[in-house]
């Protein structure tokens, strides 16, 4: 049973979202947009705290709103996993606090045991007389789950970042408690399709579906190359199969006359995917033989020191997070964004754009061989 105080002015409060697996509290500063793709996931059977921090990051890591968040487990001997920013916290009934007061972006931990929690916008609320809540939102600045909370108690311990090995200060780190904390889950990498060989030129004939004219237009310039009479007359090829859909006709067309595959990084600078690539605020050549190291600025440190890697894949790009601190927003061309972190891999399309936080993205492209580097 879910329960919040009525707000004193409605208008002004933050937003209150109980769903299934999931207790939020947010700022008031959130758009309608965002609770209702909030709200999707906190329903959602399989979704997981990573699904939800994926909508709140969408925008940016840079531009959070105040926020605290727990999952609740399917199995009651699992912990409550937490997530807190700014002047929110989470506190249990047995007297431990979790606050995101000194976070630069949020802060994680799992609390075990808890047979009861409350979010608050603002770590002086004691919680007074709280009203039921089932399934939905409303606005509050405060939600409990579980044991009520006696009005005035304030919890004995809170929850504060720790010192984490090379991260410099001012660095989110894992926070400790005094109950065990776990991993968040790795999501495994989906199955990758046989890569194309990169001295290989692809053939056009034998991808997916673009129209006449389109074909027409990027081959008219070419002397060498001649429009097959079965495109002037019909949509497929002689043997029944697809025509090739414009960004596959692009990509070899390019790949035939020399361009290659790249990042475009803030600056106009270029990065050639010609091996591996390691992104990050301070990435070292050891432990990745043969990569590419490409340090890149975070003067807020919402970028871990050896953040990212990306490996091209014939024509796609597959990008593997490397246990930074705050992830990577991955942004498809369509399709909504999300976040990868926990060691996790994606493979993406071109047109992808990767933020690693600090406002730095790096956008997978074709590039021009005479600017790559």
């Amino acid at each position: 049973m879910f329960r919040y105080p009525t707000p004193t002015l409605a208008a002004e409060s933050g937003y209150a979202i109980a769903g299934d697996r999931f207790a939020i509290l947010l700022g008031s500063g959130v758009t309608e947009g965002v609770i209702a793709r909030l709200w999707n996931s906190a329903v959602a059977d399989t979704a997981v705290l990573e699904d939800v921090l994926s909508v709140l990051v969408a925008g940016g890591i840079h531009d959070l709103p105040d926020f605290a968040i727990a999952e609740f487990p399917d199995d009651d001997a699992q912990p409550v996993r937490v997530a807190v920013r700014g002047a929110a916290i989470v506190e249990t009934s047995d007297r431990t606090r979790v606050s995101g007061a000194d976070a630069r972006t949020w802060i994680e931990t799992a609390l075990a045991g808890a047979v009861g929690i409350r979010l608050a916008l603002d770590a002086g609320a004691t919680g007074g007389d709280l009203l039921p809540l089932g399934l939905g939102v409303t606005r509050a600045d405060e939600l409990s789950w579980g044991r009520p909370f006696p009005a005035g108690r304030e919890p004995d311990a809170e929850v504060t970042p720790a010192a984490e090995g090379e991260e410099p200060p001012g660095t989110l780190a894992p926070v400790t408690v005094a109950v065990p904390t776990i991993t968040p889950p790795v999501r495994p990498a989906p199955a990758a399709p046989a890569p194309t060989p990169r001295d290989e030129e692809i053939d056009v004939l034998q991808t997916i579906s673009v129209d006449r004219s389109l074909f027409a237009r990027l081959f008219e310039d070419d002397d060498e190359l001649e429009l097959p009479d079965f495109l002037r007359e019909d949509d497929q090829r002689p043997d029944g199969g697809d025509i090739p859909d414009e960004r596959t006709l692009f990509g070899s067309r390019r790949a035939a006359t020399g361009a290659v595959y790249g990042l475009r990084l803030p600056g106009g600078r270029t990065v050639p995917l010609d091996r591996p690539v390691i992104l990050g605020r301070g990435p070292r050549q050891a432990g990745h033989a043969g990569a590419r190291i490409e340090r890149v600025s975070s003067p807020h440190k919402e970028i871990s020191g050896t953040h990212l890697e990306v490996v091209l894949d014939g024509t796609t790009l597959v990008v593997r997070d490397l246990d930074s601190t705050n992830g990577t927003i991955v942004r498809p061309p369509t399709g909504a964004a999300a976040l990868l972190r926990g060691g996790a891999a994606s493979r993406v399309p071109l047109g992808t754009e990767l933020d690693l936080g600090d406002g730095v993205t790096a956008v997978f492209d074709v590039l021009d061989p005479s600017t790559a580097g």
